[in-house]
């Protein structure tokens, strides 16, 4: 059985490199639903409608060092900035079975501090999505 194994992604926000920063990253999509059900009739059903991406939630190991985590974000997330974040599962080349993801996206949710004491200092960092997402392959 084939596995593919996340151990060389690459995470760039706003044209900085975070990749060793990041611990895990969530950048999903779906298909929203649309009524397809006639006026008259006793169900209701639906059938695919467009593309909507959720929210991308990348956790970080915090870092308060310039160029890093909390300097990055930190003015982004004061300004409101819609910025451009791509994420691929290996720092190799673009191709059809490394796709770069990208998107300008905007930060909806940043903690400043958060932790418990001894615990690796963490920072879970939501971006919404601010225009279409693109899967580059070449």
């Amino acid at each position: 059985m084939a596995k593919h194994v996340l151990y060389n992604a690459v995470v760039t926000v706003n044209g900085v490199t975070l990749t060793d920063r990041v611990k895990s990253i969530s950048w999903n999509s779906g298909i929203a639903k649309q009524p397809a059900a006639a006026m008259s009739e006793a169900q209701s059903y639906s059938m695919p409608g467009v593309q909507e991406v959720d929210d991308v939630t990348i956790e970080f190991y915090q870092d308060y060092a310039g160029s890093n985590v909390y300097v990055t974000h930190t003015t982004l997330y004061q300004n409101r900035t819609i910025f451009t974040l791509t994420a691929k599962a290996d720092s190799a080349s673009d191709s059809a079975t490394n796709p770069n993801f990208t998107a300008s996206v905007f930060i909806t949710k940043m903690p400043f501090l958060n932790g418990s004491r001894g615990d690796a200092h963490m920072a879970s960092i939501s971006y919404g999505i601010a225009s279409a997402m693109t899967f580059d392959v070449t």
